[in-house]
């Protein structure tokens, strides 16, 4: 279950209220607000882009957001910034972003935290896609990558 916080007061909220319960605050996502997020994903600053990748994925849970950070994998020249993006899919769980996020993990150009980021978003996004592209990677040249497939692989089989 994800952690929500309200962006007045910073309280921990549970998931499916409309309204802070230590300040009252509106929880309902401004859409302005949503919008200048979507474009700070762009910002030339890294720390600006992680800001808002982090309050897309994390604080806000914004499902909209998959489309835009799958888009953000070709275009991010940042590595901190890319690790980030590959972070937030795993986090959203969704199908859609399995393969961009196998291009990444089977690109070596691509950095080694990036590439170790890959194989552990894989493992939240989880099916038989992802499954496939873990075990491609148990043959990685990176000892670190083929041991965080190993990892995730038999993580998996534990739950099975």
């Amino acid at each position: 279950m994800a952690v929500h916080y309200c962006a007045g007061c910073w309280s921990e909220i549970s998931e499916g209220r409309d309204s802070c319960p230590a300040c009252g605050r509106s929880l309902v996502a401004d859409e302005a607000f949503v919008e200048k997020l979507f474009t700070a994903l762009h910002h030339p600053e890294p720390t600006r882009a992680q800001l808002a990748i982090h309050i897309l994925s994390e604080m806000m849970a914004e499902p909209r957001a998959t489309l835009s950070l799958i888009d953000l994998l070709d275009t991010a020249g940042d590595a901190a910034v890319l690790r980030d993006t590959v972070v937030a899919l795993g986090r959203f769980t969704d199908p859609r972003a399995v393969p961009a996020i196998a291009s990444l993990r089977l690109h070596r150009a691509t950095p080694l935290m990036v590439r170790t980021a890959a194989v552990d978003a894989l493992g939240q996004i989880g099916g038989s896609g992802a499954r496939a592209v873990l075990e491609s990677a148990l043959v990685d040249p990176n000892a670190a990558v083929r041991e965080g497939a190993r990892r995730v692989l038999s993580r998996e089989r534990t739950r099975v």
